[in-house]
Order: C-alpha cells, then sequence, then structure tokens
C-alpha cells in the first residue's frame, strides 16, 4: 500500500474539521509523530504540512466556530512536542484568556508593557501598531516594548517610545523548533510589574502557550472577537483596546 505524504494527511485532517467530524484520528498522531521524528528532513516536511496546510487552513478562515478546534487540535501537537504539558490544560487556559476582560488597574503601577508581534508586517501595520499606539497613551510612563523580529522593528525604530526586544519565530523549522521560542518568551515576561498584550501572535500559537501569569496577559483573538461582523481586523482590534484598556481611537501607524 502506498504511504500517504503528511501534506494529504493534513489536507484529509483539514477536511474533517471542517464539516465539524472528529479529528482525532490515528493518522493526526502519525502526523505529530513525523513533526517531532528525527529525520530533520520529514520533521520540517511534516511541520510545514502541519502549518501550512492544518493550522493556517483554520486559522485563516477567521470562523469563531473554528478557534475552538484550532485550540483543542494543536494543543494535543504542544502536548505530543513538549511531554510533560496536558492538552487539556493548555485548552481550558486558552478559553479563559480568550474572553474580553478589562484593565482596571492603576496605569502608574506598570512599568514595562510588551507587545507581541503578528510576525508578518502587513499585519503588524494592521494590528499591532494599534496595540503600540494605545499602550503608549494609557501607560504614559511605562516602557513599550515590541517583542519580534528586526524586520518588524524596522516599522517602529524611529519611535522613541518603543522599544524592542528581538525574538525570530522559525516558520520553516520543525514542530519543535517552532516551539523554542516558549522559554524565551517566558523568561523576557518574568519581569515584575509589566503586562503582556498578546494581538493572536504566531510567537504563542495563537493564544495557546502561556507566557506569563494571566492575570498580566490581555489576548486579542482576532479570530473570533466581533462574532461574525464584517468589521476589518483594525477595527475589531481598535474596538478591543477601548473594551480592555479604554483608549477607543487607536490608529495604525508606522
Amino acid at each position: 500500500m502506498q504511504t500517504r505524504s503528511s501534506a494529504e494527511i493534513a489536507h484529509e485532517i483539514l477536511q474533517r474539521c471542517l464539516r465539524g467530524e472528529d479529528w482525532r484520528q490515528e493518522s493526526y498522531f502519525q502526523l505529530l509523530s513525523a513533526c517531532c521524528g528525527q529525520d530533520p528532513d520529514e520533521a520540517r516536511a511534516a511541520s510545514e504540512a502541519l502549518f501550512g496546510v492544518l493550522v493556517e487552513g483554520l486559522a485563516d478562515r477567521f470562523e469563531p466556530s473554528l478557534s475552538d478546534t484550532y485550540a483543542e487540535l494543536f494543543a494535543e501537537a504542544v502536548a505530543f512536542a513538549q511531554p510533560g504539558w496536558s492538552a487539556a490544560e493548555l485548552v481550558k487556559r486558552y478559553r479563559r484568556v480568550r474572553k474580553t476582560r478589562v484593565f482596571d488597574a492603576k496605569s502608574d503601577h506598570i512599568r514595562t508593557v510588551f507587545v507581541l508581534s503578528r510576525v508578518t508586517l502587513g499585519a503588524d501595520i494592521a494590528v499591532t501598531s494599534l496595540a503600540l499606539d494605545a499602550s503608549k497613551r494609557r501607560f504614559p510612563s511605562a516602557r513599550v516594548i515590541l517583542v519580534g523580529n528586526a524586520k518588524s522593528y524596522e516599522l517602529f525604530a524611529n519611535d522613541p517610545r518603543v522599544g524592542h526586544i528581538p525574538v525570530s519565530y522559525g516558520r520553516g523549522g520543525s514542530l519543535r523548533d517552532r516551539l523554542l521560542v516558549w522559554p524565551e518568551l517566558q523568561r523576557h515576561f518574568s519581569e515584575p510589574d509589566s503586562i503582556v498584550i498578546d494581538p493572536d501572535s504566531r510567537l504563542t500559537q495563537l493564544g495557546l502557550l502561556p507566557v506569563c501569569p494571566e492575570e498580566s496577559y490581555f489576548f486579542f483573538e482576532s479570530r473570533a472577537f466581533g462574532g461574525d461582523s464584517s468589521e476589518s481586523l483594525t477595527e475589531l482590534m481598535r474596538r478591543w483596546l477601548g473594551k480592555v484598556f479604554g483608549i477607543d481611537n487607536a490608529a495604525p501607524y508606522v
């Protein structure tokens, strides 16, 4: 019998997800095994299928009903690649942090605001820049730090209020390679009196990776916030920032 490729398996699982069928098939765990295998070429090819076909196929549709499917499916991938983590616990945390939560503490108690890059330049202009703008205004005495690659920071490098922590996301690596950023983020975000604004970043695998205490973490789930609204991501981010931080007119900028 001919062995199916990782891409074929990923496409099959994606279609099951889109039809609302059970994706927890043996083939999915075979795909994860290939992603974490000893053969680097096979691991990269399988990981490309996992992310390029399955993860992006779920996330890029921006359908609220698929957000839960993504969380459950990718939590299994994280737990498979990182023994000791529970997929069920990751999903429980995700369902907690996805709820819009108002920042109700005093602004002057916050010394550092970390804003995660969305990794792509277009999304950093349309979405992340609004979070930077709102952070500067809501926390006038705090450091505002963009966390992402050098290309993303170049968009804001002339803004004296925006600092930078260089963190790269290995888009072409294996599943385990792409999760290496996790402990790095946890280390950076351990500062006292700090908060993290996550605009649905690939650095946290769209909010699944716990990078700081929940009370310090503010997550904009761009794939589900606003329900079936036809508003743009920029408008949705502006509305979310208004609800969470009381800044109603945040604007994109470079």
